[in-house]
């Protein structure tokens, strides 16, 4: 009984330090890339189209055959010979060319390039979006912290100008505007709680698991940000970025086919070569071998136009997937070039920020020296105290928002 508890003692304790476990920005990632249900998808249709790439090699292989066979005539209206009849033979056939039978392989295999493309370009997906959600976190959590300091700064200051009311030096109507000041910093604390418990079940179904699983992220620092200059990445987008190389590869894909269409007017060429073996129970002498060696050529010479309308039909895909090629290409520059704005409006507005809080809590020094001192209101006090914190909210909201756009600029650029 003693050992049973033991072992049970030990299974809560486990689970104890896998809950408490710290995870960091990589190891999310790790998880998503292994866990997330939507790349096990995508991980199953490259498998899929990897066969199909074996298959079409297949098509220029050999085919081989054998067959056997035996008879006897009866039981039930003629007389059953005593002897069997029997025949033996095989045969191998080789396609030495027919129409598309080469460009398929070609086909099969741009095909399976562009799943390979779609599956990395679902994984940057899913690590910006990991990256997005762990910056969101954080950002909730350092912004927790911010209100929690307000509050306790609220009720310190509420303790006091209780006391002061009490001994007739203050108001009571300064004491409710200072208990209504807190009781907003207390709303925005549950209000940043519940963002971050909707962020952390996201990041949780992203990294596959269960939503409600323990979650504690290991702080990271968000002053630095390391991307190239824009024409830099435009070059390594173009370059690098899976979306921008699957719809490259639906280009050829669409050409492959439109040519596979054309061969369509071409003929058929094949060999075989077979061997068979017979005995039959009335002859007499040795079973009868024969083979024979054949070269076939064929060609449809008319099949209601169904040709032509599938070579029109191939260059109208062509046109199509072409269409869409450089219509992503203007999407994603112009994506990017967002990015690139988004990133400078954020520098602008962090050294803004950065000067208001400086001045914000130089105001506030002087206006609690100056409200002990009578010679200001609690409205003065409550409006210095707020500009601290909007100050301080501001400029973290802006350096976690600097760097979920430095993650959207490396997954557009292919540099995850």
């Amino acid at each position: 009984m003693k050992k049973k508890n033991l072992f049970v003692i030990g299974v809560l304790l486990a689970a104890a330090a896998v809950s408490a476990e710290t995870l960091s920005l990589e190891d999310c990632i790790g998880l998503a890339m292994t866990g997330n249900p939507d790349l096990k998808r995508s991980e199953y249709a490259v498998a899929q189209s990897t066969i199909s790439a074996r298959q079409a090699w297949s098509s220029l292989l050999p085919r081989v055959s054998a067959n056997a066979s035996t008879s006897n005539s009866g039981p039930f209206i003629s007389e059953t010979n005593e002897a069997w009849d029997w025949n033996m033979g095989g045969s191998v056939s080789q396609p030495f060319y027919s129409p598309g039978l080469y460009t398929r392989i070609g086909l099969a295999g741009t095909q399976k390039k562009s799943m390979e493309y779609n599956l990395d370009s679902q994984r940057d997906q899913v690590r910006a979006s990991v990256q997005m959600l762990y910056y969101q976190i954080l950002n909730s959590d350092t912004l927790l912290e911010v209100y929690r300091a307000n509050i306790d700064l609220a009720g310190e200051q509420i303790e006091k100008m209780r006391r002061m009311v009490d001994l007739g030096m203050k108001r009571e109507s300064d004491l409710l505007k200072s208990e209504v000041q807190k009781g907003s910093f207390e709303a925005q604390l549950v209000r940043e709680q519940e963002s971050m418990a909707s962020s952390k079940r996201n990041l949780n179904i992203l990294m596959g698991r269960r939503p409600d699983a323990e979650l504690d992220l290991l702080p990271l620092s968000v002053d630095r940000i390391d991307v190239p200059d824009f024409e830099d990445a435009c070059g390594r987008m173009l370059e690098n970025s899976p979306m921008i190389r699957r719809m490259k590869a639906q280009v050829d894909a669409e050409n492959l086919s439109l040519r596979i269409a054309k061969e369509a007017f071409l003929p058929s060429v094949s060999g075989s070569y077979s061997y068979s073996r017979s005995k039959n129970a009335f002859s007499a002498g040795d079973p009868l071998e024969s083979d024979a060696v054949r070269l076939n050529l064929s060609l449809d010479l008319f099949d209601g136009f169904n040709k032509i309308q599938n070579v029109q039909s191939g260059r109208l895909g062509l046109k199509e997937a072409q269409v869409n090629f450089e219509a992503t290409l203007r999407d994603a520059v112009d994506a990017l070039l967002g990015q690139y704005k988004a990133m400078e409006t954020q520098n602008r507005l962090i050294g803004i920020h950065q000067t208001n809080l400086a001045s914000a809590r130089k105001d506030l020094e002087v206006v609690s020296q100056q409200y002990a001192s009578g010679l200001s209101t609690i409205l003065d006090l409550t409006d210095a105290q707020v500009s601290v914190f909007e100050s301080e909210a501001g400029l973290l909201q802006d350096l976690f928002a600097r760097k979920r756009i430095e993650a959207e600029i490396r997954r557009l650029i292919g540099a995850m």
